[in-house]
């Protein structure tokens, strides 16, 4: 089992699509699945289209099996065969109640270990923003995977997230992979990006490995207003849309095959 999170300190890199197609792709080969949102937006239910099941119940949240009022399994929700979601409420004040109260700590990690004895890999979709939430996930992930831009707001994002990584004095070494994002091959300015970011990776993150680069689709948005994965097998209206759906899946399982998890 392995507790595997997607992060960066910049929003609108690809963090939350990148792990619900990674999480997919997984429960596809007959992985169970867990994905825990530590964004109260929950943007990784829209992925899978069942962003009604967020507000369907009140009582169903990552902050209710925490304070002991839900079981493990009462805060799961399926999304496809083999992969739940599980949502939270309030992170401000998850994180404020983590700092104020250091048992709080041991809560989220026997959490997460009681999880892992019913998932194959447990993956965490973090927000940009600061939280005491994110510091004690992020602590306790067994690989990294930041998401990158490739632009220069991107680029900035990521030498933030170092910064993060070295101000809260979380382990380096767990960034495993570093994922560029938004690559095009007739733009100049995505090129130039990622040479700098292969500099800076080497440079700050020199165990963690460069993954190609994943070109900019503009399938992506449709998949997402109609919440399909590219692996799901459902049909997409037009013949290019289900054309550039299956390039997209074809893209990501060769990209799939950098990724070692434990």
């Amino acid at each position: 089992m392995a507790v595997v999170s997607t992060f960066c300190k910049k929003g609108g890199v690809g963090k939350t699509t990148f792990i619900a197609f990674m999480g997919h792709h997984y429960a596809k080969q007959g992985k169970k699945v867990l994905i825990l949102s530590a964004d109260d937006q929950n943007s990784i239910f829209k992925c899978f289209g069942v962003e009604g099941k967020i507000f369907e119940r009140n009582d169903d949240y990552l902050e209710f099996l925490l304070a002991g009022h839900a079981e493990l399994g009462d805060i799961l929700i399926e999304a496809r065969e083999n992969l739940y979601l599980i949502k939270t409420l309030n992170t401000d004040k998850l994180s404020m109640k983590l700092t104020l109260e250091r048992n709080q700590e041991k809560a989220v990690k026997r959490m997460i270990d009681e999880y892992s004895s019913y998932f194959d890999y447990i993956f965490i979709d973090f927000p940009p923003s600061s939280s005491r939430l994110s510091e004690v996930l992020l602590d306790l992930s067994d690989e990294i995977l930041l998401v990158v831009g490739l632009d220069s707001l991107g680029l900035g994002g990521f030498v933030n997230t170092i910064q993060y990584f070295i101000d809260n004095d979380l382990n380096m070494d767990n960034i495993k992979y570093i994922v560029p994002n938004g690559y095009s091959k007739n733009r100049r300015a995505p090129k130039i990006s990622l040479e700098i970011l292969e500099g800076q990776a080497k440079e700050f993150t020199p165990k963690a490995f460069v993954l190609p680069a994943l070109q900019e689709k503009s399938i992506i948005k449709n998949l997402q207003s109609e919440g399909i994965s590219p692996f799901d097998d459902t049909k997409m209206s037009s013949y290019y849309d289900q054309s550039q759906k299956e390039q997209l899946a074809s893209d990501l399982l060769e990209l799939f095959k950098h990724i070692t998890l434990a």
